[in-house]
């Protein structure tokens, strides 16, 4: 049997220290028009940093040399893909988790950005996205 009447309950973030809709820090946290992806710290302690990520387009073959990933999708949808294994298809409330060193990669799909919470540990304190082997710089 299914539950009707149920509304669809918007994902909720703390962002700057309060709770609150995560689309409002989106509304003034916007990608430029090129920009495919964009990655705002959010928070941090001593062993992790937190980012909203924003994806408009697709990702190169990449990974990370020395932080591992935990990424939440709040919005949109899209496909990773992950060096070795079959494509997955992901949307808001899925999650998966990056060990370094692991290559992968995110396409968006349909309209609107795939946004997601992005925990980065150790904490993100410089770039660390290096292309993958073979694959050609953007």
């Amino acid at each position: 049997m299914l539950a009707t009447g149920c509304a669809a309950r918007a994902p909720q973030v703390a962002v700057g220290g309060g709770p609150g809709d995560f689309r409002a820090f989106l509304a003034t946290h916007v990608p430029a028009p090129q920009q495919e992806i964009r990655a705002d710290e959010i928070g941090r302690t001593t062993t992790s940093s937190y980012h909203i990520v924003q994806v408009q387009g697709a990702e190169r073959p990449h990974l990370h040399a020395s932080h591992d990933l935990t990424v939440v999708v709040l919005a949109g949808r899209g496909t990773f893909r992950r060096e070795g294994a079959p494509p997955l298809a992901l949307a808001a409330g899925d999650a998966l988790v990056i060990p370094r060193g692991q290559v992968h990669w995110f396409t968006r799909e349909g309209s609107e950005p795939a946004v997601s919470f992005v925990i980065f540990s150790p904490p993100l304190d410089a770039p660390d996205s290096v292309p993958a082997p073979g694959t050609p710089s953007p």
